[in-house]
């Protein structure tokens, strides 16, 4: 066997490990941090699912005892809504910020121009109203 064709077989063998090892490792990196149990995203979007993450964050992190979690429930509770609300009202306000924006820039931007940042201010909302809307 050559030299080369040695060489061939060793970039192919890598290739594939390399290929399978990605496999094996992003869909569990997305699952995690996209859908999955401890991520935000996901079709289960819901804000009884945030409440879930901060809480079983809160809990991984101090390791409460039994009594301790009791404790810890109501504060959970209490905090993810505040966290909603600000996230809410942060929703709000880059909507009116980017509303401003296109006003400003609609004497200067040509027809193309506009719908290309009309096209943008759509997907952008529909991105921060999404998040706030998947309270409750």
């Amino acid at each position: 066997m050559t030299s080369e064709r040695r060489k061939s077989i060793l970039i192919l063998c890598a290739t594939l490990i390399v290929g399978i090892l990605l496999g094996l490792l992003v869909p569990g990196f997305f699952h995690k941090y996209r859908g999955g149990q401890h991520g935000r995203g996901g079709s289960n979007r819901g804000g009884d699912h945030k409440k879930e993450w901060f809480a079983g964050t809160i809990y991984r992190v101090v390791k409460p005892d039994s009594t301790q979690a009791k404790q810890i429930k109501p504060i959970t509770e209490w905090a993810s809504q505040q966290i909603e609300a600000a996230e809410v009202e942060s929703n709000a306000k880059l909507s009116a910020i980017m509303d401003s924006v296109k006003v400003q820039l609609k004497p200067i931007l040509n027809e193309e121009q506009l719908k290309r940042l009309d096209e943008f201010d759509a997907r952008a909302k529909g991105h921060w109203e999404g998040r706030g809307e998947r309270k409750r």
